[in-house]
């Protein structure tokens, strides 16, 4: 190659570069990254690795490895996790505050969680997302959509596999939590609970000031605690045919509770107690009250629970609204009220039920309306052959498919449309693999804190690599 021709190729060179410059479009920038992440020009040239605050161009392709997921923040204010193993890219970008904004987004395999800007907002028709042989028209939106393979049948079978056995071990669920529940396990760690939580065997519960909480059990008995309450499940053990073989052993170490007996104390009584420090509760069909203060109270690392002081004094009070429940030794019918000063000491009953018991602001157990049934249930799952599967939290998603069919969807709703195109069905329900979807939504606060290992159920946290 002579001088000329090396002049000419650099002049060349030069332009290309140049035009590619001026040609390039700013649409957005990565706010997180985790695991390998990368960009590439369309044409699948200068694959690079990407991190945080890197500008997203128009037109490159943004991949994510195994385990890997980005979240992008678009200039129209659009935020969309981009979940593992997935390709996307933003083909078409007008951000203009008016009309005439337009997007066009492109999910070449994945999936995707997003959350819209404006766009959205200003122009109901010219948002879209292509995903597959689908295109959805995106009005206002947050939206999930995945391009399934044999993936999603997977994670279905994952996380029946993980709820179930969560399932397996639960004894109780909290149905109904104010303020606040926390459960502290054999190992000293603790988790806070919430409506629907699960409780196990050797969980100890802890109301503080102001609180309460309804729990149910597997044998259907449920249990109010009181604020500034210590509970402890000893042993919980039911099969309903083998009710030799059932068993209910609790510990109220501190406060109050409220509670109502299910198919143990119906079909074995002598299989259930409730202990505290002064005295043993066994029952018979019963619902009843009790209030542990003073000597009564078990020392112990409770954090900073308030005291409980009754006008009546220290020890253990009990209260029957329903049956009768053996107390230490006497038995104590249904309107009729008890108090054991300390363990040594015999138990009274009271000639009238204290004020504390008559006007308890904590409500029954027995009042809150549950299905008990599907509060123990192991997760169903539908099958999840490949396709396009859409869920929609909030707004519309309306489905084009390749065949002229529409599937409108709004929030709550949940569609799937076959590989080719050729017809889509709403689906009963969201599917399980969106539903527990363990990558985060993006505008979760603090993505870095997410294990997700944990969540799915892994054994161990595994390797968690973040590109800064």
């Amino acid at each position: 190659m002579n001088k000329k021709q090396i002049l000419n190729y650099l002049v060349l060179l030069i332009g290309f570069c140049s035009a590619s410059l001026l040609n390039a479009e700013e649409v957005g920038q990565i706010q997180y990254t985790r695991g390998a992440v990368t960009m590439q020009n369309m044409d699948g040239s200068s694959a690079r690795l990407i991190a945080k605050n890197e500008k997203v161009q128009r037109g490159e392709v943004l991949k994510t490895g195994p385990r890997s997921f980005t979240i992008v923040k678009l200039s129209d204010g659009t935020r969309m996790t981009i979940r593992p193993n997935s390709s996307f890219s933003v083909e078409q970008f007008n951000p203009k505050k008016d009309s005439t904004a337009t997007a066009l987004l492109r999910l070449f395999r994945g999936g995707m969680r997003a959350i819209t800007g404006y766009i959205s907002k200003n122009n109901h028709d010219g948002y879209r997302v292509k995903s597959g042989a689908v295109t959805l028209g995106i009005r206002g939106t947050e939206f999930d959509v995945r391009l399934c393979q044999d993936d999603c049948e997977e994670e279905n079978r994952k996380y029946k596999k993980s709820h179930d056995k969560v399932v397996d071990r639960t004894v109780a669920r909290a149905v109904f939590v104010r303020k606040g529940l926390v459960a502290k396990e054999l190992d000293g760690t603790s988790r806070k609970l919430k409506a629907g939580s699960a409780i196990f065997e050797g969980d100890t519960l802890l109301t503080t000031a102001n609180a309460y909480a309804i729990l149910v059990f597997r044998d259907k008995s449920r249990i109010s605690l009181q604020a500034n309450t210590v509970f402890r499940v000893d042993e919980m053990k039911f099969e309903k045919d083998k009710a030799d073989d059932s068993k209910a052993l609790f510990s109220l170490l501190r406060g109050g509770l409220r509670a109502v007996t299910g198919l143990i104390g119906k079909l074995n009584p002598r299989r259930y107690s409730m202990r505290t420090s002064v005295a043993t509760i066994g029952i018979r069909g019963t619902g009843y009250d009790l209030m542990c203060t003073g000597t009564c109270m078990v020392a112990g690392e409770y954090g900073n629970l308030d005291p409980v002081i009754l006008p009546d004094g220290d020890g253990l009070h009990a209260y029957v609204w329903d049956g009768t429940i053996d107390f230490d030794g006497r038995t104590l019918r249904k309107g009729n009220a008890a108090f054991k000063s300390s363990r040594k000491a015999a138990p009274v009953q009271l000639p009238q039920v204290p004020g504390f018991f008559m006007n308890n602001p904590v409500p029954k157990p027995d009042s809150v309306d549950v299905d008990e049934k599907a509060l123990f249930s192991k997760m169903q799952t539908e099958e999840a052959p490949p396709g396009v599967y859409i869920s929609v939290k909030d707004g519309n998603v309306v489905a084009e498919l390749k065949s002229g069919q529409k599937l409108d969807l709004k929030a709550g709703m949940a569609g799937y449309a076959d590989v080719l195109g050729r017809q889509a069905v709403q689906l009963p329900t969201i599917p399980v693999f969106q539903k527990f979807d363990v990558y985060p939504t993006p505008d979760v606060a603090d993505p870095a804190a997410i294990n997700i290992d944990v969540a799915v159920g892994a054994k161990g946290p595994g390797m968690i690599c973040e590109i800064k």
